[in-house]
């Protein structure tokens, strides 16, 4: 297919969509627009207030999608699709062998990325401080959030681009790269952050991207992102 005939304009649209979401969701995290105050720590009440928000958010984007893509695009979401060939990437040290799939990447990967975000975490945010382990409610609330943070980032920074360049046939890298570039730079604010967190989330992005577009579905990229915020709320719940 001829890419130069297709229209770009709605890749330029959810670009910018995508753009103008990333510092509204900082800003989500400073304001605290709902600011709601159901529990007895202050972190539970802030967490809950930002995740209701964004979840507004992304419905407005999944409808915006829905808009650009029809239901070709909405069907990305689709949970069931854990398998697919995968395409080689010499220059990152994915060279399948002819029995490898998704199944195979897609564990391998939610191990190893998981570990580093692990080792990144302890030295950023937990090292030389102690832990406090609250089985309950702790651990729901660790869970909980950790599901619902990944299903909206993977919705903004993942699914939009994934849906719209494969509507309008553009290279797959399209939207990889789109989704490398904003998911690796909002990150320099976030946890990690700095340098380190922008190159990590940069990766992650393009590669969930990647797992999105080679299965046709989501499980891949929300597993493997719930997994790396459960270490990242635990951390910030614990201490």
């Amino acid at each position: 297919m001829d890419n130069r005939r297709q229209p770009i304009w709605p890749i330029a649209l959810i670009t910018l969509i995508v753009i103008g979401i990333a510092p509204l969701l900082l800003w989500i995290r400073k304001s605290e627009p709902l600011a709601l105050q159901l529990f007895d720590r202050d972190i539970y009440n802030q967490e809950l207030s930002y995740q209701l928000a964004v979840l507004v958010l992304v419905v407005i984007l999944i409808g915006i999608v829905y808009g650009l893509t029809g239901r070709e695009g909405l069907a990305y979401l689709n949970l069931r699709k854990r398998d697919g060939t995968i395409r080689p990437e010499p220059w990152i040290g994915i060279n399948p062998k002819a029995t490898e799939t998704w199944r195979h990447l897609g564990r391998n990967f939610a191990i190893v990325i998981t570990s580093v975000t692990a080792i990144v975490i302890y030295f950023q945010v937990i090292h030389g401080d102690g832990l406090q382990l609250s089985l309950f409610p702790g651990i729901l609330f660790i869970l909980a959030f950790a599901l619902t943070n990944a299903f909206a980032e993977e919705i903004i920074f993942r699914f939009s681009f994934v849906a719209v360049v494969t509507r309008y046939g553009f290279s797959p890298y399209v939207a990889q790269g789109l989704a490398a570039a904003t998911f690796g730079i909002v990150h320099y604010f976030g946890t990690p952050g700095g340098i380190p967190g922008v190159l990590m989330a940069a990766f992650i992005g393009w590669f969930l991207a990647k797992s999105m577009l080679e299965t046709k579905g989501f499980f891949w990229a929300l597993l493997i992102h719930f997994l790396q915020d459960v270490v990242i709320f635990f951390a910030l719940f614990m201490k």
